[in-house]
């Protein structure tokens, strides 16, 4: 009996020991460090991060630089009268947006007072050459005259007085004044029709039949419709590369719809900066823009249209984006062995959407295409599988369009 109450009072110290033993395995198995091995296996968790890559692509590139502009009339005439007078007539055609050939007439004033004119001047010049036939009588009579004389051999006398050669000079003088008159006259009559001086259309009409008209009165503005130019501006650093002798494309799809294109060439680089952004501008020309021509649409006077301006071929550049390229001139690539590392780049050309640059790529690098946080040179990263693969894709397609365009380009050089 006495055994059993002191196995009973012993029993509640014995739990009380367990507890205490329980209680510090725990707190010494959560004190306990891990080993060398546990901690490179999370660093490496850590460090490990998937990242997004991009194929880069290396080759013969053709830059470009999208712009845009107002299309201009190349030639813009005001049309004035050449003479005074009333008009008296007007061609049906000579309404704004009418169009004419060179050398049809625009409107006609009246003629009465410059015909009058001519026969006038053409009367004046008879009776010079009349004038001049008496003169020439007379001098035909003085020799005559001169020749009986000068028999005797006494005289002493001013032979070109006697035989009326100043009287002779005067008559031809008279009959060149005359004559130049008469032209002057047809002249004036010829400019009574008022001419498109090209191919054009009319732009304004200021006139109408019986309009009293004078040389300082306008009376049309005509513009050339065989060419159109068009200003657009680019920034200096792409002049050093432009092509001035390849095609330029010329696009609106807002108003022409996708791939309804028309082509435009090189004029010149205009003197004078944009005075907003100080680019240089360009004079482009447009021929035949209002021609009625298959899959080429029309082109209208202050047309806003989009212009791509192509650059000359470089080889063996790597085409890159802006995003990737780093202020120390480098940009971060994930290597053969999955790891960040830098290339140094040298830019040849920062187009609007790439920058072509010549870099020491090696075989199996791929472009960081995100923005890299806090990287360092060597750390291993994963890459989208998913993503790589639609680049790739991406990539095929491009180069085999490239070998085409290449191709056209030398069939067309042949």
């Amino acid at each position: 009996m006495n055994r059993y109450l002191k196995q009973q009072k012993s029993l509640p110290l014995l739990v009380v020991i367990a507890g205490l033993l329980l209680g510090y395995y725990i707190l010494d198995l959560g004190h306990k460090k891990p080993n060398n091995h546990d901690k490179y296996k999370k660093s490496q968790q850590r460090a490990m991060r998937t990242v997004q890559a991009s194929i880069l692509e290396k080759g013969s590139v053709v830059p470009y630089w999208d712009t845009s502009g107002f299309v201009i009339p190349a030639e813009s005439v005001k049309v004035y009268s050449r003479v005074s007078g009333n008009i008296s007539s007007i061609n049906p055609n000579s309404f704004p947006g009418g169009i004419l050939k060179k050398g049809e007439w625009l409107a006609k004033l009246e003629t009465i007072d410059f015909e009058l004119s001519l026969k006038s001047e053409q009367a004046l010049l008879e009776q010079a050459e009349a004038n001049l036939s008496l003169v020439q009588v007379d001098q035909i009579l003085a020799k005559e005259e001169l020749l009986l004389l000068n028999n005797n051999g006494t005289l002493n006398i001013d032979e070109s007085l006697v035989l009326r050669k100043p009287q002779l000079t005067v008559a031809e003088a008279k009959i060149s004044v005359a004559k130049n008159n008469v032209k002057k006259a047809k002249i004036t009559l010829d400019r009574s029709e008022v001419i498109m001086p090209f191919d054009g259309k009319v732009m304004s009409k200021a006139v109408g039949i019986g309009s009293k008209v004078s040389t300082n009165t306008e009376l049309f503005s005509v513009i050339n419709t065989d060419v159109y130019w068009l200003e657009v501006k680019v920034p200096h650093r792409f002049l050093s590369i432009f092509d001035k002798y390849k095609s330029v494309k010329i696009s609106q799809p807002r108003l022409w719809g996708e791939g309804n294109d028309r082509e435009g060439h090189f004029i010149s680089i205009l003197p004078e900066l944009d005075n907003t952004d100080r680019q240089v501008r360009l004079l482009l020309a447009i021929e035949q823009p209002q021609a009625d021509i298959k899959d080429q649409p029309q082109v209208f006077i202050n047309d806003f249209l989009n212009v791509q301006l192509k650059g000359k071929t470089i080889d063996n550049a790597w085409k890159i984006k802006h995003s990737w390229l780093q202020t120390d001139n480098t940009i971060w690539v994930i290597d053969s062995n999955s790891t960040l590392q830098k290339r140094a780049v040298s830019v040849l050309f920062k187009g609007r959407d790439f920058i072509y640059v010549r870099t020491e790529i090696q075989d199996g690098d791929m472009a960081l295409t995100e923005k890299p946080g806090i990287a360092s040179i060597g750390l291993p990263v994963n890459v989208k599988k998913a993503l790589l693969s639609k680049k790739m894709i991406k990539v095929d397609k491009a180069v085999t369009q490239i070998g085409t365009i290449k191709n056209k380009e030398l069939s067309n050089a042949g």
